[in-house]
């Protein structure tokens, strides 16, 4: 009976804190954030490759890459077919692929739906969030369709959906001004916690992977150290670049011991986030300085420092500072008197 009323105060704590009022103003930075965000990603590479690789190549699927003894074990997102519908590319079970040029006027309709996104929102009935992610999840489709797992980019497509489920009050830019006045609404609350419950997801189902896959004393032992040794051998000869900054921490093999069971259990911690929205700057700094160290083995996961700014409270932030500013102006004009 105890465990039950446990459960139920902890779903009473949670629904609370989902319905708990928050800011219009929020939830439009963070559309905005990630609709400049595939901008830069969208610009950052050619699609047009994609059509001069051979088809057989796109069918590696992503339960063969991480399959471990008699495929005892896979990734149920990956599996063919499955694949197919989620990446949007069961269509080429009717057509072939596309050549460069489609591929590239493809790419450049994504850059032209995610600017809009930006700066318009979602459009009538999500008309234009479903095709910007339509199209984002096809070309990416093309990377997952190869058995490559490269992108920082599952987090934003998680932030999509949520604004995708979510009922706030969405508003082209350059009504911003307008949003910062909009007093605090439940819709728009749980707007925010829906954005939040992604990162949640994603970090916590890491957590749980740690627990299942790792033995305890394997949680204490990582070859961090050793790796960023490794790595700077091989940019030593050329092979990609580095910080120099990683050349201290050459030798330091007791990080061994102290780094790893840290990450996991931030990634068990990170409910806390739902629950205690002042500790999200602090799991960012902390998450910011992972993902920079992992720079020190050659993996550079940079798109997931910033995405936690789209759940910062930006609103209450900017009040904070205007309140301090119109104090300091207050003061500065008594002393003058």
């Amino acid at each position: 009976m105890n465990q039950v009323s446990g459960i139920d105060r902890r779903f009473e704590a949670f629904v609370s804190k989902y319905n708990e009022p928050g800011y219009d103003f929020n939830v439009v930075i963070a559309r905005l954030f990630v609709g400049l965000f595939f901008v830069w990603k969208l610009l950052s590479r050619d699609w047009g490759f994609f059509g001069t690789v051979p088809e057989s190549m796109f069918y590696f699927y992503p339960y063969e890459l991480y399959a471990v003894g008699n495929h005892d074990y896979m990734l149920w997102t990956g599996l063919p077919v499955l694949t197919e519908v989620l990446t949007f590319h069961w269509i080429h079970f009717f057509i072939p692929h596309p050549g460069v040029e489609v591929l590239r006027i493809v790419q450049g309709i994504g850059i032209v739906l995610s600017f809009c996104f930006a700066l318009f929102g979602s459009g009538p009935k999500n008309i234009l969030l479903i095709s910007l992610y339509s199209v984002l999840v096809y070309l990416w489709g093309y990377l997952f369709m190869m058995g490559q797992d490269i992108d920082a980019v599952y987090l934003y497509f998680g932030i999509l959906i949520a604004i995708g489920i979510s009922t706030f009050r969405d508003e082209p830019v350059w009504r911003i001004h307008k949003i910062y006045r909009h007093a605090p609404n439940v819709a728009a609350g749980r707007s925010i916690s829906n954005v939040i419950l992604v990162f949640i997801f994603y970090y916590f189902a890491s957590g749980v992977k740690k627990l299942t896959d790792l033995n305890p004393l394997e949680w204490f032992h990582f070859d961090l150290i050793e790796g960023i040794e490794e790595h700077a051998i091989r940019v030593a000869h050329g092979w990609t670049g580095t910080f120099d900054i990683f050349q201290y921490l050459h030798g330091l093999y007791f990080l061994d011991y102290l780094g790893p069971p840290l990450v996991y259990s931030s990634h068990l911690l990170v409910p806390i986030v739902f629950f205690r929205r002042n500790t999200i700057v602090r799991f960012f700094i902390f998450y910011a300085l992972f993902h920079v160290l992992s720079f020190g083995v050659g993996i550079s996961f940079t798109g997931y420092i910033p995405v936690w700014l789209t759940i910062f409270p930006h609103r209450e932030n900017l009040a904070w500072i205007g309140a301090r500013l119109e104090k300091m102006r207050s003061l500065s004009a008594v002393r003058l008197r």
